[in-house]
């Protein structure tokens, strides 16, 4: 079963607010091909779990919006590669393991994890 879950995760980090992507390997490749797409075309889309996932590459900020089941996700062209290659890492490897990725809203950072957080809790 491929998993792909995002929500803003409260105190998180050192008390800090993240928005927290949590996949298993599956999850990362269907995520990393999504954003590859947009990266390519401008935008993509991906259905999983009930939710939309949307992005959009723009420039200006990078941000992430939550809305029910729909999940809209800007970056960059610059973050979008940033985070395409963080992906190729948790991509290549075969171990739990995360990235952090600055962002602009809703909260500073995105933390991009493999294997790690995946159980609802």
């Amino acid at each position: 079963m491929t998993i792909i879950r995002v929500e803003l995760a409260p105190e998180f980090m050192f008390g800090d607010d993240v928005v927290l992507l949590a996949m298993d390997g599956a999850g990362v490749t269907a995520f990393a091909a999504a954003l590859k797409d947009a990266a390519h075309q401008g935008s993509s889309r991906l259905e999983h779990g009930g939710v939309t996932h949307e992005f959009m590459i723009e420039s200006g900020e990078s941000d992430i919006e939550f809305d029910g089941f729909r999940v809209v996700w800007r970056f960059d062209p610059a973050k979008a590669d940033e985070v395409i290659g963080d992906l190729s890492v948790l991509e290549d490897s075969s171990r739990p393991g995360h990235q952090y990725v600055d962002i602009s809203k809703p909260t500073d950072t995105l933390v991009l994890s493999r294997d790690e957080y995946v159980k609802q809790s």
